[in-house]
């Protein structure tokens, strides 16, 4: 057929239409997007912006602020990511975005990467504090004299402020020059008397110099003006430690941890005092949470070990000196202890192999060449390693964070009062209809019907049901909490139609709701919190958690692009304990539907569980960025800590 000149004209015109929409569309998003800045709103900028992007993927502002928001959200892995397509997208001058990575990378640990970019911002802005800035990413590198010299060439550009002298004072107590030191703290606090960095600081120069009653006073000043800083809590209570004032330190590790649940390193320093003080128990627990934090420290599994032993728990302490040997092979204590062990158990045979090993080990290491002795000393270095995290912000938080995975996806009618913003139709390919009268949602609102139309679908003669009409009645049984009828119901449908997909997935869930409401007016419900032990559901629920998998691989025999089966199947994977299964499901769902915001959220918690933080922390990332304010809870308690 030929197109008129006229028409051409128009089909034209529509073309450059669109483009300009689009064009306006993305800067319209953009202008938002900065005033929800403005404002500090930066969940809701992202929306703003991962909206511009889908108008427009070239639009490199939209990375660039989106890098920015997730950065004051303290999401720096996605902020280093969206950062990162920024600067390739654009040129490699654009020096916001090499400003701002910079920070990121030093937040991430990554200080030889922060130096180079904030000496790519250099290149176009030579102000005095990016030689500061610089400074304190070269201090974290333990570049102390490079450090140094940044702070000296930023005072002979005349800056004057708290954090250069604070600065050059770390580098010259890292240097053992305390005087000097001392020296630079006091004329930052000339600068800002309110500095409380600067107080603790003082206060480790004190303990340098072993005078730990003048260090105490210092951080007894900072707690004045701050009374959650972490940091002037723990090193009191080190101070406090050497000056045999044990109750003191003890009081102090408390609050450390009160207010930085997640910090290490002092859960293993009040295992210790309480270790001393012959309370066993509350040692164990203690060394018990630093594993959880840091399960390869051998530190503390090496100390955990030996109060087993002590509380006559030979076969945990036996296991504990298992897991060291096979994290460090070269460990020779751990053989000798494991040796005395299978003594008092009477494994002599086994004694006398792990005396005969520790002492091959204990030649080994001798003889070896110096390099290998190094990398191994590094490996131990690692595996003993501590993660305590003290950052300047001194947030008070809650004393402990439940998270929970997302539930399943159900069914409602669409005809149904309670219907919200956000849920979804079903629509199943290969059914012999496409049940758009269905809505999928993982909201527990315990949707109502009517009466009359409950009635109506009771009343329908017998001889006049079909797979349809039963499968309603299910669906609204179920969201009435009768579950006996609705799976009589269910039953009746798949008798009905044997290829009704939908069908099946209604009966899962009806399965795995049950079990919840039964767990909640038991109190016997499965929970989830990041880092304890998981609860392990009791054999009737498994038998009904086992039938509602087996609805669900149903379902995915016959739909397999139906990516609301996989999550709730990996929903029951993990209920059953079967972490890495469920992950296997989560990315099945996320291969089929790659927005997929909650299963990114569920995927991220197991994750985290199964010790694989980096990606964990990926995934909140992602989650975040589609709408999952909750995610950015979760990185800020606990991915700061793993990228550290």
């Amino acid at each position: 057929m030929r197109v008129s000149k006229f028409q051409l004209v128009l089909f034209i015109q529509f073309l450059f239409a669109i483009n300009a929409f689009s064009q306006l569309n993305a800067s319209v998003y953009i202008s938002g997007a900065r005033g929800a800045m403005a404002g500090k709103n930066y969940f809701e900028a992202i929306q703003k912006l991962d909206v511009c992007i889908k108008i427009k993927p070239s639009e490199y502002e939209a990375y660039f602020l989106r890098g920015v928001c997730k950065y004051f959200l303290n999401d720096d892995i996605g902020a280093e990511q969206d950062l990162n397509v920024a600067i390739n997208m654009y040129d490699p001058y654009l020096y916001e975005a090499f400003h701002y990575r910079s920070f990121v990378k030093y937040r991430l640990g990554k200080y030889d990467e922060a130096i180079k970019d904030i000496t790519e911002v250099m290149r176009s802005d030579n102000k005095a504090l990016l030689y500061v800035e610089r400074a304190f990413s070269k201090l974290a590198n333990l570049d102390y004299n490079g450090s140094i010299d940044d702070c000296n060439t930023a005072l002979k550009r005349g800056l004057l402020i708290d954090n250069l002298y604070m600065c050059r004072g770390m580098c010259e107590n890292a240097l053992t020059q305390f005087d000097s030191a001392l020296i630079d703290y006091n004329r930052a606090l000339k600068l800002n008397p309110k500095n409380i960095d600067v107080y603790v600081r003082i206060g480790i120069t004190y303990a340098g110099l072993t005078k730990y009653k003048e260090a105490i006073e210092q951080y007894d000043i900072a707690l004045k003006f701050d009374t959650a800083c972490t940091l002037a809590y723990y090193n009191r209570a080190e101070a406090n430690v050497k000056i045999n004032d044990y109750k003191a330190a003890m009081h102090d590790y408390n609050m450390v941890i009160k207010y930085d649940p997640m910090n290490a390193l002092a859960y293993f320093n009040r295992a210790a005092l309480e270790a001393d003080q012959t309370n066993y128990a509350a040692a164990i627990n203690d060394f018990n949470e630093v594993l959880v934090l840091n399960p390869k420290n051998i530190q503390a599994l090496f100390n955990r070990a030996k109060l087993k032993t002590a509380t006559n728990d030979y076969h945990g302490a036996l296991a504990d000196y298992d897991k060291i040997i096979d994290l460090f092979p070269y460990f020779v204590e751990g053989y000798y202890y494991r040796a005395k062990l299978k003594e008092t158990l009477h494994d002599i045979s086994g004694a006398k192999m792990d005396y005969n090993t520790g002492k091959m080990m204990s030649i080994l290491n001798h003889s070896i060449d110096k390099t290998q002795r190094v990398s191994d000393s590094n490996k131990l270095t690692q595996l003993t390693a501590l993660k305590a995290d003290f950052s300047n912000e001194n947030e008070k938080q809650a004393d402990t964070v439940r998270i929970d995975v997302f539930p399943i996806y159900g069914i409602v009618l669409k005809s149904s009062n309670h219907l919200k913003a956000g849920y979804f139709p079903i629509l199943l390919k290969k059914s012999k209809k496409e049940y758009t009268d269905f809505l999928l949602t993982n909201k527990d609102d315990g949707t109502s019907v009517s009466s009359g139309r409950m009635d109506s679908l009771k009343d329908t003669k017998h001889n006049d049901l079909t797979a349809d009409v039963t499968l309603q009645r299910a669906i609204e049984e179920t969201n009435l909490q009768l579950f006996n009828d609705a799976i009589e119901d269910y039953n009746k449908t798949t008798e009905l139609d044997t290829g009704m997909a939908v069908a099946y997935f209604a009966r899962g869930v009806d399965l795995c709701r049950e079990i919840e409401m039964l767990g909640r007016f038991t109190d016997d419900g499965q929970y989830t919190l990041i880092n304890n032990t998981y609860h392990v559901v009791t054999d009737q629920k498994n038998e009904k958690y086992k039938k509602a998998l087996s609805d669900f691989s149903k379902v995915i025999s016959m739909e397999p692009e139906f990516s609301y089966a996989y999550y709730n199947r990996a929903y029951i994977k993990y209920k059953l304990q079967d972490f890495s299964g469920a992950i296997d499901d989560y990315n099945m769902a996320l291969q089929i539907d790659d927005d997929f915001a909650d299963a990114y959220y569920n995927r991220g918690l197991l994750l985290f569980c199964l010790h694989d933080n980096l990606n964990a922390c990926k995934d909140f990332s992602k989650a975040g960025e589609l709408g999952v304010t909750e995610a950015y809870a979760v990185i800020k308690r606990y991915c700061d800590q793993v990228v550290k």
